[in-house]
């Protein structure tokens, strides 16, 4: 393929990349979204915009695919990744017009990365100089309130201080629930896990201390005539003509689910919480013997449910025990205009597992601030692994610019050309910055040069008060070490797997997993 064909293959993924790259940072700017149905809404945030695309391009595709597997397995930086990928894409598009071969515009990017990475390592900061806290803030891009970043930051702070370890913690252990309703301000960190569910009576009892909790996954309803016992499937064919005959087989069902259920009391179960439907005809039962019941509860917030409490989660109440019990303090409360119901774990033999019950005034905002919070908590779980941070607010990229445009001056032959234009694609994301925060990108990238030239590897732009300044001073602005190296490592592999693209094949079918790999393979 000839290069302005790959040019061109690539020139919808560099339009993306460049959309992408305006939402960078806590100022950066909204797009309108329009759906197909007509619908519309606005957002700032870069994986939301490529989530909404529908572009029939196979960069395009890639580039989606990569940033959304980034993304699941980093739970932030996926802009960046976006944004930097086509920052690289744009000179390597450059340095093939003068006659690069993509060969050695990787080469020349590889080695780059290798300085780059090196001198993000030199400039890392022990995580406890800067504050767990400081980490969740810089993440949370969806609200620009110091009071409330203040407070979310200490929220998750607490909460990384409680689960994690030398592996960072456990994402399961955290639930992230928004209610529409209320300011941002008003987000509560609570012990135990929240369900945005309601007994399924109101006579039912809305507090419990130290209850027996029963967590299942079937339905709840009486046992049908024949139905399973034990081991041995019973069924029977009835065709009762008469009334009486129906009414009798009703109540034989009704009877035997009461002895079920005097059976699950007995061994001290209070609160029944299931993932499928309670049917209407029991509710009454349960209420009148002090059961406080939830249904339809989400498949993923069982196992959370289980863990708070220490329950083990069984099909039915035929299979509650006293061993499959859990324990804890429940409460039903009204919250944003509807009920809530909390689990509190009781006994300190119990790990420990937290509830961030996000609040905002609109929709739109409050699926922001939901993944601005999902991305603190994943920020913070990165830099638990490696206790380290790095100077947030472009000043890494900055100084890992000086550092690869140093470096070229000592190799020589083409690849300098590669390795220098990596340099100048890492003050994208510096630029980016500036520029979301009312700053001339030109005048803002020269301020943090002379900065770092000068020996201060701290200083960075601070998006909310559109200054630069040492962001690792009064309320510092940090990032894991560990996330930083990997958006640096994911654009660089995402741009040279695409350089290195020289035509387009149509094929038949590649949802086949075998074929797929056997294509990605490298000769």
């Amino acid at each position: 393929m000839a290069e302005n064909a790959r040019a061109d293959l690539t020139a919808d993924a560099r339009t993306v990349c460049d959309l992408v790259r305006t939402t960078v940072g806590p100022f950066g700017a909204n797009k309108l979204v329009l759906g197909t149905n007509g619908t519309a809404t606005t957002t700032a945030s870069g994986s939301l915009v490529l989530d909404s695309l529908e572009l029939d391009n196979p960069a395009v595709n890639l580039l989606k695919g990569a940033a959304s597997d980034f993304r699941d397995a980093h739970g932030d930086g996926a802009s960046s990744v976006v944004a930097l990928t086509g920052a690289l894409l744009t000179e390597a598009d450059r340095l093939a017009e003068l006659g690069l071969h993509p060969t050695t515009i990787e080469r020349g990017y590889r080695e780059a990365l290798g300085v780059a990475v090196d001198r993000l390592e030199r400039s890392a900061r022990p995580l406890d100089e800067v504050g767990v806290d400081a980490v969740a803030r810089t993440a949370l891009t969806a609200t620009r309130n110091p009071n409330t970043r203040a407070q979310v930051g200490e929220y998750v702070a607490r909460i990384a201080e409680s689960l994690a370890d030398e592996d960072g913690f456990d994402a399961d252990r955290v639930k992230v629930l928004s209610r529409l309703g209320g300011s941002e301000s008003e987000t509560e960190l609570v012990e135990g896990v929240v369900l945005d569910r309601d007994p399924v009576t109101d006579d039912m009892p809305r507090t419990l201390e130290d209850a027996g909790v029963a967590v299942l996954s079937a339905t709840v309803d009486v046992p049908k005539l024949g139905g399973s016992t034990g081991r041995l499937d019973v069924k029977l064919s009835i065709s009762p003509e008469r009334f009486e005959d129906r009414a009798a087989i009703g109540d034989g069902e009704r009877e035997r689910f009461r002895e079920q259920l005097d059976a699950a009391v007995d061994v001290g179960c209070r609160v029944v919480v299931t993932g499928m439907a309670i049917n209407e005809r029991v509710e009454r039962m349960m209420a009148n013997a002090g059961v406080l019941a939830l249904q339809r509860v989400d498949e993923e917030d069982l196992p959370g449910v289980a863990r708070a409490t220490g329950a083990t989660v069984v099909p039915g109440l035929e299979q509650v025990a006293p061993e499959t019990l859990g324990r804890a303090a429940v409460r039903v409360t009204r919250r944003a205009g509807r009920d809530v119901t909390s689990f509190e774990s009781v006994g300190a033999e119990r790990e420990p597992v937290y509830t961030l019950f996000c609040r905002a005034p609109d929709s739109r905002s409050v699926e922001a601030f939901e993944r601005s919070v999902g991305s603190a908590l994943a920020a913070v779980d990165h830099a638990y692994r490696t206790r380290t941070v790095v100077p947030g607010g472009g000043a890494a990229e900055t100084g890992a610019t000086l550092a690869v445009r140093e470096h070229a001056r000592s190799v020589a032959g083409t690849e300098q050309l590669a390795i220098e234009a990596f340099g100048d694609a890492m003050a994208t994301i510096p630029r980016a910055l500036a520029v979301n925060a009312g700053i001339d990108g030109w005048r803002g990238l020269v301020r943090l040069r002379v900065a770092h030239h000068e020996g201060h590897d701290a200083v960075g732009v601070d998006c909310l008060f559109g200054e630069t300044r040492d962001v690792l001073a009064e309320d510092p602005i940090a990032e894991p070490t560990a996330l930083k190296r990997d958006v640096w490592s994911a654009a660089t592999d995402l741009a040279t797997h695409l350089v290195r693209v020289d035509a387009e094949v149509p094929a038949s079918d590649l949802s086949d997993e075998e074929t797929a790999d056997r294509l990605g393979e490298r000769p």
